[in-house]
């Protein structure tokens, strides 16, 4: 079912920063794709469990992801020269704009349309990045140590909070830190304290997108008590 390719109808969307502008494809209605993902599974194919995995959720520019690319604008001199790992990537636009700022940037994500996406929308900004499909949530999976592991909008299941926090931490380098951005979802608390549990606290910036707000942590080890 991981092979499943369905050609989504999709749209042009530009967001323009410092003078850079990105062409971002999306998909062009999420309610639309998702029949159609459900109609190309067929009803024995939508009871497998992986199907929920396949939603094209990858496909919308969420406020998340914008937040996450203006905080990396607005710091951008923590970001230059530095290995980036983002998790879950989607579209990848944080990914493209640390990319443009002079990071060393990996982009990774489970979904298997994702890199279809993130090459086109690389290719449409013209950029060149890194791509590696990679489920975070596999403690099995080894791809080295980052300066900067960062997400967007990936707390969105019981389950995610002590997961996320392990996957963020088990990737980064010695004196590095995570990024995580977030609009608030319900499991945020959850995994602030987790993340604290860890040995991590956040400092905490916020940015209004679209109406809403969006927070971005960055976490630090706790100091000696």
């Amino acid at each position: 079912m991981s092979q499943l390719k369905i050609h989504y109808e999709t749209k042009i969307e530009q967001r323009k920063m410092e003078g850079k502008l990105y062409v971002l494809e999306t998909i062009k209605n999420l309610e639309s794709a998702i029949d159609q993902l459900c109609e190309s599974l067929g009803p024995e194919g939508a009871k497998d469990p992986f199907a929920e995995h396949l939603c094209p959720y990858f496909g919308v520019l969420w406020v998340a992801a914008e937040g996450l690319a203006q905080y990396i604008i607005k710091n951008k001199e923590i970001f230059i020269g530095k290995s980036v790992l983002e998790l879950g990537c989607g579209l990848g636009f944080p990914s493209m704009v640390a990319t443009s700022i002079g990071a060393h940037v990996l982009a990774t994500d489970f979904h298997p349309e994702v890199e279809a996406f993130f090459k086109r929308n690389l290719v449409h900004s013209n950029l060149e990045c890194s791509y590696q499909t990679l489920n975070w949530r596999d403690h099995q999976a080894h791809i080295g140590l980052f300066d900067i592991v960062m997400g967007s909008d990936i707390l969105y299941e019981a389950q995610h909070p002590i997961e996320v926090a392990k996957g963020l931490l088990r990737f980064v380098k010695p004196g590095g830190f995570v990024l995580l951005s977030d609009p608030a979802r319900s499991y945020m608390d959850q995994f602030l304290k987790a993340m604290k549990d860890l040995g991590h606290i956040a400092i905490v910036d916020t940015e209004k997108i679209r109406d809403e707000e969006v927070f971005t942590f960055k976490f630090q080890t706790l100091g000696p008590k």
